[in-house]
């Protein structure tokens, strides 16, 4: 190399360092908080974080397997993620520090803020047909449940339905599982029951009905009542076209909704939330769920305050 071309790369080093640097304070870092890898949360959540990479100048999501929105709330008032996804009844319990939030810090969630909200989340219940004495939720004593993933919503809602009866875990014979390792348990005869939410159109509840060995029972009405009254739970029928075997099914639900926390900056917040409802068309691609996401219902049954970016955009297309 002759002196002058090295001199001259000398001379731009320092200003090539000054870009590389500017481009890292430019990139923002979006991490996000899920459920556990194959759920509804895991894979519209991979497919948002695609999109968000894709089409908001800077940002580079990333995903994170959780155990589910109880672990997602830590998350974000730990400040460990930038967004996550959420069962609006959790996420009410821990903002106002209620049921098994009671006992956390006071204003340890007081920094949470909602998105949007996403779709309605019912409650599933299916027995087994070596269990026909199961007709009712009543019927699970001294049953093998599978009641969710450990710190999941589904295991916050069976404790909430155990404290309706006034059982304990003593009265069951608890099963912290939930999709394929459930399905799993059902070809292999190792439980008799499921109760916990997953989506309308659950693709777990169909492939644990195509075994031959699963039915749906509607969930009791005293039980419905009960999770009305206690939070954002309301009553709901599952459509006959999202329901295996194609009747209604009766139980109750619970908004799943986007959520960040009041340290993630407005702008950026704002960004992220144009962009997703912009290619809802792609996100319903990776995921039908998506087909459920509408301006119409984004701000129904919000559990905590909009986040001001969020807010800026529904203002700015006439929905707040």
């Amino acid at each position: 190399m002759r002196r002058r071309d090295f001199a001259g790369l000398v001379a731009l080093a320092p200003t090539m360092l000054i870009g590389t640097r500017q481009a890292r304070a430019q990139t923002r870092f979006v991490r996000v908080a899920t459920a556990g890898s194959g759920g509804n949360f895991y894979r519209l959540g991979s497919g948002l974080a695609a999109i968000w990479n894709d089409t908001v100048p800077g940002v580079r999501a990333s995903i994170q397997a959780t155990g589910g929105s109880v672990q997602n709330v830590d998350l974000l008032a730990e400040r460990e993620v930038e967004i996550s996804y959420l069962a609006g009844n959790v996420a009410e319990l821990a903002f106002k520090n209620e049921g098994q939030f009671a006992q956390r810090p006071k204003g340890r969630y007081a920094g949470l803020r909602a998105i949007a909200t996403l779709y309605p989340n019912p409650q599933w219940f299916l027995a087994m047909s070596w269990a026909p004495e199961i007709r009712s939720v009543r019927d699970l004593r001294g049953k093998r449940v599978s009641v969710g993933m450990q710190g999941s919503q589904g295991e916050a809602v069976w404790r909430m339905i155990m404290g309706h009866l006034g059982w304990t875990y003593r009265d069951i014979r608890a099963e912290y599982t939930v999709h394929q390792a459930a399905i799993d348990q059902v070809r292999n005869r190792q439980i008799d029951a499921v109760i916990w939410p997953d989506a309308p159109g659950s693709a777990s509840v169909q492939q644990m009905i195509d075994t031959g060995f699963a039915r749906l029972i509607d969930i009791d009405e005293d039980i419905i009542a009960f999770m009305d009254s206690e939070g954002l739970d309301y009553p709901y029928t599952v459509p006959a076209e999202h329901v295996p075997g194609g009747k209604p099914f009766r139980t109750f639900a619970s908004p799943a909704l986007l959520a960040t926390h009041d340290q993630v900056p407005a702008d950026l917040v704002h960004q992220l939330t144009k962009a997703m409802f912009d290619n809802k068309a792609r996100l319903e691609q990776v995921h039908p769920l998506a087909k459920f996401m509408t301006l119409e219902d984004a701000l129904s049954g919000l559990p905590f305050p909009l986040h001001p970016g969020a807010e800026r955009f529904f203002k700015e297309i006439g929905r707040a």
